[in-house]
């Protein structure tokens, strides 16, 4: 069966009239704002930890009816075993941080215990509803526990919650021209906000709803390998044009300056915007088998991850290095990276799995025309943080992403509907 005669996702449940929500429904919509809202209980423990590990015997058995979500579980629980036993290993020439530790282990817990929560939810409401539980929650968020940065506020804090309130609000069975509309406005407005991730994933996100809008008569089968080709063409095209308007200046003189400080520097604006990457491969070749959770790196390790991004033409020796990247625990703003360090070759694992099964399974749904404007923008800033972002910052966008895209396998219904009652 080709991926056009796969089942198609409903996310519009019929309800009877006057019906009210059942408690599963109820328990579903908090249980996904709770983990969105992520409100910090003790220590590290945060209400999506309690939630969802409280709610494991409830989501358990629904994972199964997704493809790879009992595979990325139960490798997130071998590369937090790894990264505990690493750093037992490495506590006999490096310090450890024990808040660290208790920190990320409770992240990986109630991390990929919240996926399994999502993904229950989504056997009990619509996606689209699912969707506004979670902008409910990230919102919640911003006004309780952390406002936007007065900086830049569209850029830190206000431009994600918008974006999932309103793909989530015209969020349905298929794509839409509307989509596309929202789309470029919000990628209008993180331009001309300094916020050039945001703009290149908001316009890769509405060329791929565009695409599945394409007319039936250019071909209606289309494999998830030739998806996933196209893809990767979409994704240099939009860097290339993103490049171009940002170095001529279309996107704001200080984004411009920045740019071109950083292509000056290291030949691109990636490499120069992200001169960790030089540390990590640096890091990486000296101690291949990683670090292990709350392990501070010592002074040799601080001097081979200078000596790979000074190979980037970046200058190291300006606090950064030291007080960011390797203060209290390793850093690298990557999270391919950061699964590195913290939980080693398990660690690189777990985030090979989390790529190949997210590039499918996204593929599947675009080659369906099914992919929403929502779950194709988590799925490209999943992507961006895999290389890009640090591992605290990217786990929310990650745990709502995998939530809301893995596949459902083909002998389950995509989304269980709702009894109508008839007299």
């Amino acid at each position: 069966m080709s991926v056009t005669d796969a089942p198609v996702a409903v996310t519009h449940r019929p309800r009877s009239q006057g019906a009210g929500w059942s408690l599963n429904e109820f328990l579903a919509f908090g249980g996904v704002a709770a983990i969105t809202l992520a409100f910090p209980l003790k220590d590290a423990i945060t209400s999506a930890t309690v939630v969802s590990v409280a709610l494991a015997p409830v989501w358990w058995q629904a994972t199964k009816r997704f493809i790879g979500a009992r595979v990325l579980i139960g490798l997130g629980a071998l590369a937090l075993a790894s990264g505990l036993w690493l750093s037992a290993v490495a506590s006999s020439d490096h310090a450890v941080n024990p808040l660290v530790v208790r920190s990320t282990t409770f992240l990986m817990i109630g991390g990929f215990c919240s996926i399994g929560l999502i993904l229950w939810a989504r056997t009990v409401l619509s996606l689209r509803v699912v969707g506004l539980a979670a902008a409910a929650g990230i919102i919640a968020r911003l006004a309780v526990v952390e406002p936007p940065n007065p900086v830049n506020p569209w850029k830190h804090g206000i431009s994600y919650a918008l974006i999932v309130l309103l793909l989530a609000l015209v969020l349905r069975n298929r794509p839409r021209p509307v989509e596309i509309v929202l789309l470029l406005g919000l990628a209008v407005a993180s331009a001309l906000n300094d916020s050039r991730s945001a703009f290149a994933t908001l316009l890769l996100t509405a060329l791929l709803v565009a695409w599945q809008l394409r007319p039936t008569t250019m071909g209606r089968k289309t494999s998830a390998l030739a998806t996933i080709a196209l893809f990767a063409g979409v994704a240099a095209c939009v860097y290339t044009v993103g490049t171009t308007l940002i170095l001529d200046g279309y996107l704001g003189e200080s984004t411009q300056q920045r740019s071109q400080a950083q292509v000056e520097a290291s030949g691109s604006i990636l490499l120069g915007g992200r001169p960790e990457w030089g540390a990590s491969i640096a890091l990486s070749q000296d101690r291949p088998i990683g670090f292990g959770v709350g392990v501070i790196a010592n002074l040799d390790d601080i001097l081979v991850a200078k000596s790979g991004m000074a190979d980037l033409n970046y200058d190291p020796n300006n606090g950064y290095v030291e007080n960011y990247m390797f203060g209290s625990e390793i850093k690298l703003h990557a999270l391919v990276a950061d699964l590195w360090a913290n939980f080693g070759i398990p660690g690189l694992v777990l985030a090979g799995a989390m790529l190949g099964i997210t590039i499918w399974s996204l593929a599947t749904l675009v080659a369906r025309r099914t992919a929403p404007a929502l779950v194709i923008y988590l799925t490209c800033l999943f992507l961006w943080n895999f290389a890009f972002g640090p591992i605290l910052s990217s786990m929310p966008g990650l745990v709502l992403g995998l939530g809301l895209l893995l596949v459902r396998r083909d002998d389950e219904p995509m989304e269980r509907p709702t009894p109508v009652t008839t007299t």
